[in-house]
């Protein structure tokens, strides 16, 4: 586990596709694992999986086990590895969709939220901006449950829109009067700059005519 720790290996660490394992002195791959190994199949909070567990290997120095898992809707299986050489696969697949919860929260609070974006130097400052973004959040979450196949930045989205709907910017009715004057003399009969330029004929070339 220390040896581990020093390597920054997590409890359940997901590899690339194209990782190499050792194991007594050989090393093994994806391909490798998938035609020596047996698989065995798993219920994990009513989804079935398929597993195929390579016990006591080492990847990157550090000692531990390998699953391939491919669960329903998965398009290929993943590799799992964990340090803790005692560890049932259920556990693991449980330990890895909780990191992958918290890994898409850190996105979104990340890319769409922009937490990390501010720049107050005082630490009261900071807080409330962390706690305006975390309530954003938690509001977002819980539109989601009453709209079906959206994503966090879509509902986003949505929701920004509807409060520019609802509560537009002041700097929007400061363009109001002019566009509504421009517009009722484009719409009048009056002759003026605007609509004597939209009525011209447009002038054809005589290249073009030929």
């Amino acid at each position: 586990m220390i040896e581990a720790r020093k390597a920054g290996v997590k409890v359940v660490t997901r590899l690339n596709s194209n990782f190499v394992v050792a194991r007594f002195g050989a090393e093994f791959r994806k391909e490798d694992i998938l035609n020596n190994i047996k698989p065995i199949w798993r219920r994990v909070d009513g989804k079935s999986y398929i597993i195929l567990p390579f016990k006591r290997c080492i990847w990157q120095g550090t000692a531990g086990k390998l699953f391939l898992v491919r669960g329903e809707g998965y398009d290929d299986f993943i590799p799992l590895f964990t340090i803790s050489l005692n560890a049932k696969p259920e556990r693991v697949i449980m330990k890895y969709k909780e990191r992958s919860a918290i890994e898409q929260t850190n996105k979104e609070l990340k890319s769409y939220l922009g937490i990390e974006g501010n720049n107050f130097k005082k630490k009261e400052s900071n807080y409330g901006y962390i706690f305006l973004l975390s309530l954003i959040y938690n509001l977002v979450q819980y539109f989601r449950l009453y709209i079906d196949e959206m994503s966090f930045k879509d509902v986003l989205e949505l929701l920004s829109f509807y409060l520019l709907w609802k509560t537009p910017p002041k700097f929007v009715f400061s363009v109001v009067e002019p566009l509504k004057h421009m517009l009722e003399n484009i719409e009048s009969g009056r002759l003026n700059k605007i609509n004597v330029g939209l009525r011209e004929p447009i002038g054809v070339p005589e290249s073009v005519r030929a």
